[in-house]
C-alpha cells in the first residue's frame, strides 16, 4: 500500500477524465452479476510533478482477473509514449509477499530517510499494454 500511495501521490492529478473502454461491456446473463475486473481510470497528470508537461494524462489499471489483458490505446493516446509503473509483488509468496517491485526491480528504502528513485519503463508509442 505504501508504494502505491506514493505513487498516487506523486502522478495524480485533482482533475478527474473520463473514459470509454471498449470490450468490457458484457451482455449479463439471467442469475449471473457482472463485476467488472478490469479497472481503468485516467487523471490529468499532477501539476506539482515537473517530470511531465501539463497537459499529460495518467492511466492507472487494476487487473483482477486471473490472467493477464492487453489494452491498446486509442484516439489521441495512441500516438504518446507511455511511461509505466508496473508495481507487482516480489518473492515467491505472491499476493501474500512484503515486499513489492517496480516494473521488475524491488523496492527498498536506500536509508531511513531516503526514498528509491521511482522510474519508469518508457513503452514506444502504439505499443499494447500488457497488464499482469
Amino acid at each position: 500500500d505504501y508504494w502505491l500511495s506514493l505513487l498516487y501521490k506523486r502522478l495524480i492529478g485533482p482533475k478527474v477524465l473520463a473514459i470509454h473502454v471498449a470490450g468490457l461491456q458484457r451482455k449479463p446473463r439471467p442469475g449471473r452479476v457482472i463485476r467488472d475486473k478490469l479497472r481503468i481510470y485516467a487523471h490529468c497528470t499532477s501539476y506539482h510533478n515537473h517530470n511531465y508537461v501539463r497537459g499529460s494524462i495518467t492511466l492507472y489499471i487494476i487487473n483482477l482477473h486471473r490472467s493477464r489483458k492487453k489494452i491498446k490505446l486509442a484516439g489521441t493516446l495512441r500516438d504518446k509514449i507511455v511511461h509505466q509503473y508496473l508495481l507487482q509483488p516480489y518473492g515467491k509468496e505472491g499476493l501474500h509477499s512484503k515486499s513489492v517491485q517496480l516494473n521488475g526491480q524491488p523496492l527498498a528504502m536506500v536509508d531511513d530517510g531516503t526514498l528509491p528513485e521511482l522510474k519508469p519503463r518508457p513503452l514506444r508509442a502504439g505499443r499494447t499494454l500488457v497488464i499482469p
